[in-house]
């Protein structure tokens, strides 16, 4: 096994084990982005189709479908797929690597990808943006939140609301905004942030698909 495919191995079980806890800890859609989440509503009309990439216990996958959204909702973990599927029944939720999307080009309108995407080692970046791309129509929103911090790193880091550790790619603005452009998307907006209470420098990223 090679190392990352250990390391992706266990972001999945440290989610699959702390799943309870966390959807326990984070009842709502995070308030801490709602700038973003109202801009990246207002620019999608009701109905549109939007793919929740990392959807958790499925908090953002039910408020898009209690607003109207065509919403698809994917995890790596087994225990949230479970989770949204019971809670957003609606929707259409599967267990699904988000560095290997299988839907065809143009499928979405919208990609929200709320601290899913820091899950990602920057080696596997430009491909992941690469296939986010494709998913996505021609002027169709992405969203990410990501770890920020001085200098790009993959590192261990407690992921609140489950107080367990597991591998976290953190990212310098900079850095990461290149990758996105070269992936052929537009910022929107790009915010650093900390949320109160927090532990860590945050990134929230608003985008259009060229």
């Amino acid at each position: 096994m090679k190392k990352d495919d250990a390391d992706y191995g266990h972001v999945e079980r440290t989610y699959d084990e702390g799943s309870a806890d966390y959807g326990d800890f984070f009842t709502q859609p995070h308030s801490f982005i709602d700038v973003e989440r109202k801009q990246f509503i207002d620019l999608l009309p009701v109905g549109s189709k939007i793919l929740d990439c990392g959807c958790g216990p499925g908090i953002d996958t039910e408020r898009f479908t209690d607003l109207g959204y065509n919403v698809t909702a994917i995890d790596l973990s087994d225990r949230f797929v479970e989770f949204t599927k019971r809670r957003v029944p609606a929707a259409s939720v599967h267990k699904m690597d988000m560095r290997t999307l299988v839907y065809p080009d143009g499928t979405f309108d919208g990609l929200w990808s709320s601290f899913s995407l820091l899950h990602v080692h920057a080696a596997d970046m430009k491909s992941t943006l690469d296939g986010f791309r494709s998913v996505l129509r021609r002027g169709g929103i992405f969203f990410a939140a990501l770890h920020r911090a001085p200098q790009s790193a993959w590192v261990m880091r407690l992921i609140s609301g489950m107080e367990r550790e597991t591998h976290v790619q953190e990212w310098k603005q900079l850095d990461f905004e290149a990758l996105l452009s070269a992936a052929g998307f537009t910022l929107i907006s790009s915010r650093a942030f900390e949320r109160d209470g927090g532990r860590y420098p945050l990134l929230s990223i608003l985008a259009t698909a060229r």
